[in-house]
């Protein structure tokens, strides 16, 4: 599966503005979106090659990609609509560890 980097986006764009968040110090808001925004690239990568197996005859489970994924995007969502620097900073501490253990730690 592709390693996506952060800087690559999302597959589905979920409309976040650049630069500072609603709430809280920019550089905390920044780095939880750049880091859910690459957790949510990842599982999109993930989901496009598993729906590829499954138009080649595998039948893998894709429910908890989409799931991860959706998660993610709601946390993006989150961002967006304000939340504090004390959250912003757990979610990208939480999402940089999801994105270690999606990509081995690269």
């Amino acid at each position: 599966m592709p390693d996506p980097r952060p800087e690559d986006g999302p597959a589905e764009n979920p409309g976040l503005p650049a630069g500072s968040g609603p709430q809280g110090p920019p550089g905390k808001w920044d780095r939880a979106v750049r880091v859910i925004t690459a957790v949510v690239a990842w599982y999109s990568s993930g989901i496009r090659d598993l729906r590829r197996a499954v138009r080649e005859g595998a039948d893998p489970d894709l429910d908890v990609l989409l799931e991860a994924r959706q998660q993610a995007m709601t946390d993006l969502q989150r961002l967006k609509d304000g939340v504090d620097a004390g959250e912003a900073a757990r979610l990208a501490d939480h999402y940089t560890a999801v994105l270690g253990e999606l990509t081995g730690g690269r």
